[in-house]
Order: structure tokens, then sequence, then C-alpha cells
């Protein structure tokens, strides 16, 4: 975000997103023209593509912007905001497919938050603006997460950056500073234009803007702000457009995994381990990762003020029986932090942990109505079944997913009773578990995740019970084989 970003922030992030006849002629520079010629040689296969797209008619984009409910901003139409929309329709096509798939992740999580604070729904649009909805996104100038915090600005907000996290790609925290920000800009200005506008470039400057323009109309002072302030809310405006109506120019959203979209999240106070987690859970290191970017070393600190932990939902139960057998009044703890886990194979098809179901529409229920009894988001539901429409009609069947068994946890208080574990085969440094089969009884094993880099003989020690011959042997490795967190190692257990 937010104060004092530089100009060249908003060229570098729509470079890709438009061409040079957005940009207004009194203030294109060389730099722009003579990188025009290169642009346009860039996009010419993509030019020449286009007309597989349905034709972009001005006159429609035009009479739909006035179309749009409740519009958060004066929705004009002018040659910045042709340039963003056509960037995201024609241009850079694919990428908006991207960020429409994401929606169905973070769009339900900030309408709770806006309904919540009576704050206008739109408002969520902002930040396809800032990150194209990826929390990973890094500005030129170290701007990070969905709502592209700033290190200082998010440290005011609350946000923490450490060597364990950092919160400004935790989606729920930063959305939450998101809207403190906006709140404070929009109850200063009176005006959503001017709250986005100081998002961007700081109140300072559009304090200075309204000052010398003699205004509180952002279009009228909008000269009177940097180039990348002035073609922010432009910007909003064209991704207002690609969220109202991708359907009618046949933009086909990338969407993830279910696992991906059906979660939960709870607010955890104690420090895990993702490996732990995936112990727990039985869900692969890579899926904890995507539903937890804000964690640096696959740990989730101790924090009084508590973290958010999003895991699929089907897998939940079993975490929080987990916390409850640490509870001090029970006596499993020991056996989890010091005894070898056993790890799951990755499912390939994530469908196969869910259950197609139908559900026949009544008559005058809306989306909302059905996936609050279904809970769901309704952002689901259009993903689940391409509706091009939010009107439903009388008997429509929709498609519904649900988990097809929820997982729970039970502590097992001695070793003999823990879990076969799959077998496993060498591939390179690193073994990878495989389909369990029926394994010998005279020879089961655990799976051990390394936790800290070392050698074998070194790890060796960190194991209850395990010998360095029996693990020379069962990896097939010498004692001196180097390992990283990550890495599985067989333990033949002792009958």
């Amino acid at each position: 975000m937010v104060k004092y970003r530089c100009i060249f922030l908003m060229r570098y992030r729509y470079y890709f997103l438009t061409n040079s006849s957005m940009m207004e002629p009194h203030t294109e520079n060389t730099f722009f023209s003579r990188a025009a010629g290169l642009v346009l040689l860039f996009f010419l296969p993509l030019l020449l593509q286009a007309e597989n797209f349905p034709p972009y008619d001005e006159a429609v984009v035009i009479e739909r912007l006035k179309a749009i409910e409740d519009p958060l901003v004066e929705l004009q139409y002018n040659s910045v905001v042709k340039g963003y929309i056509k960037g995201y329709l024609i241009w850079n096509r694919e990428k908006a497919e991207r960020v429409l798939g994401r929606t169905v992740l973070y769009f339900p999580m900030m309408e709770d938050y806006l309904s919540k604070r009576d704050m206008p729904e739109k408002l969520k649009y902002l930040s396809v603006v800032e990150s194209a909805l990826d929390p990973h996104a890094v500005s030129p100038v170290g701007a990070v997460g969905l709502w592209q915090f700033m290190p200082q600005t998010g440290k005011e907000y609350g946000l923490l950056i450490n060597e364990f996290v950092d919160e400004r790609k935790d989606p729920n925290k930063s959305t939450q500073a998101a809207l403190d920000y906006l709140s404070r800009q929009y109850e200063k200005f009176g005006d959503w234009a001017l709250a986005l506008a100081a998002y961007n470039g700081g109140s300072g400057r559009v304090s200075r803007a309204i000052k010398r323009g003699r205004s509180k109309n952002f279009w009228r002072i909008r000269r009177y702000m940097p180039r990348e302030t002035r073609n922010y809310v432009p910007a909003y405006i064209a991704a207002t457009y690609l969220m109202e109506y991708y359907k009618e120019h046949e933009v086909t959203p990338q969407y993830p995994p279910l696992d991906y979209q059906i979660t939960e999240t709870l607010k955890v106070y104690d420090n895990f381990s993702f490996h732990r987690i995936a112990q727990i859970t039985g869900l692969p290191l890579e899926a904890i990762e995507v539903l937890n970017p804000s964690f640096k070393r696959s740990i989730i600190p101790e924090n009084p003020d508590g973290n958010y932990l999003t895991l699929p939902k089907r897998v939940m139960p079993a975490f929080k029986d987990y916390i409850e057998a640490l509870r001090p009044d029970h006596s499993a703890d020991h056996f989890f932090d010091d005894s070898p886990v056993t790890v799951q194979r990755q499912q390939e098809n994530w469908k196969e942990k869910y259950v197609r179901q139908t559900y026949v529409v009544k008559k005058g229920e809306t989306l909302k109505k059905i996936a609050k009894t279904l809970k769901c988001s309704v952002h689901q539901i259009i993903a689940w079944n391409g509706l091009q429409s939010s009107e439903l009609k009388e008997g429509q069947k929709l498609v519904i997913y649900q988990p097809k068994e929820f997982k729970r946890f039970k502590p097992l208080e001695k070793m003999e009773e823990l879990p076969l574990a799959a077998t496993l085969s060498l591939e390179g440094k690193q073994l990878q578990p495989l389909e369990a089969s029926k394994p010998d009884p005279a020879f089961r094993q655990l799976v051990y995740i390394v936790q800290n880099k070392g050698t074998l003989e070194r790890i060796c020690r960190q194991i209850p019970g395990a010998s360095l011959p029996t693990l020379i042997g069962a990896n097939q490795m010498p004692p001196n084989q180097k390992l990283k967190p990550g890495d599985l190692l067989r333990v033949p257990r002792n009958e």
C-alpha cells in the first residue's frame, strides 16, 4: 500500500495490462513513448488472437457501467478506464481468469468483514487492483500481500513482521487492517473515491489536491495528484467491470481444488509446526502452506493475540480434537512431542474426498439464502455450477460439494497402536511415500519427518529408540548422508 509509494509502482503493476493510449497526452514522457513500440511487438500475437474473443463494444461497456447497482464511486468511462478494461479482457486474459478463480477463496471472507463493519461490499474489488488477489504479491518498492501494505504502514495497523511471520500476507489480518485504513480515510474525506486515492497515495497528497483544486470531487482535482494516484480510481472501475461482467466476455475463472475452497479458519494461540498439522490431518504440506501464506518457516509461532489457521473443513475436526488432547488434564502430550510421525500420500484427485449432491431450487429462493442454508458461500455455488446469472428459477438443479467424511483424531497412548505407514521407495536423495500396500507383519515401520538439517548420524540421536545401523539399512544411505527439514526416514520398529 499506501503512503508515499513511488509513481513507478502503478506503471509497473499495469504495464502489461494497458496500452499507450491510456496515458493522457500531456502526461506522456519519452520513456513510455519509446516503450509503446516494444509493447506493441510483444502483444501483437495476442492482438491477432483477439478476434476469437467477444468483440469489445465500447457503447455496450459504457451502458453496463451505468447499470451497476450501488457503485462505490462515480463510474466514469475514459481512455484510462478503457485501457485497464481491455487489459483484463484482451491483453492479459489468462491472468484475469486466475484472478477470478481466487475470488472463491478470499471474497467470502472479505464480504463477512465488510458486512460486520457496515462498509460497502464493493470495496473488496480494491484487492484486485492491489494484488490480483495473490497474498504473496510483492511490489518493486516492498509492498506485500492482498492489500499491498508497506512495512511501516503495516506495523502501524497492527500487522506483525518478523522472522517467523509476515501478517501482511495473512488474508484475515491484512483485510482487517486495510478496512481500518479505508475507514479512517472515508471519515476524513467523506467520499470513497478520495478514500481510495488516499489509500494509494496517502491522505496528505489528497488534501493538497483538494486545496489546489478547491473541490472534493475526485474527477475535478484528479490532475493535481501524482500519475499513479489519479489512475488508481480508473483502475478500480476497470476491476469492478471485470468482476461484474466477466461472463458476458466469456472469461472463464480458473478455480482452485475443492480442498482450497471448502475451508474453515480457527484462531490458535500456541506453537504448531506444519509437519505436526500434516500428521494430524493427513494433508500434504503444500496444502497447509497455500492456505496459510503468512508463516515463513512452516511454523505457527506462539501468539497471545492469536494466529489464524485455515484448513480444509473436512480435516478441521481432527485438529480441534488434537488441541483438546493437549489440555493439561490429558496425558497424550508427551506422545506427540518426540515420537516418529506418519505421513499420508497426497491425494491426486481432490474430488475423491467430496460428495457431489444436487439441490433443487424452491420458489423464491436466492443464492444467498441457499448458501446460508447449506453453509457454503455464494461464490462456491457460482463456481461449482458455472452460473451465468445470479437469478434462479424454481426447480433449477444446483451441484453442491460437501466433504465425504470429517476426519477425527484419537490420541494414542502406546507406540504399538500407531497406524502403519505407507511403504516407501527411494527417489534420488529424498524418500517419497507410495500407495499403501499389505505389508509383511514381521516388518512394520514408522516414518519420521526430519525437523532440522543434518547428517543421518546426527538425526538418529533425535529419534527415540532408533539405532544408526537400522536406519542405514532401512533407508539405504550412508551415515554422512545430508538431510534437510521435510525429508522422510523409515524407522523399523522393534516387535
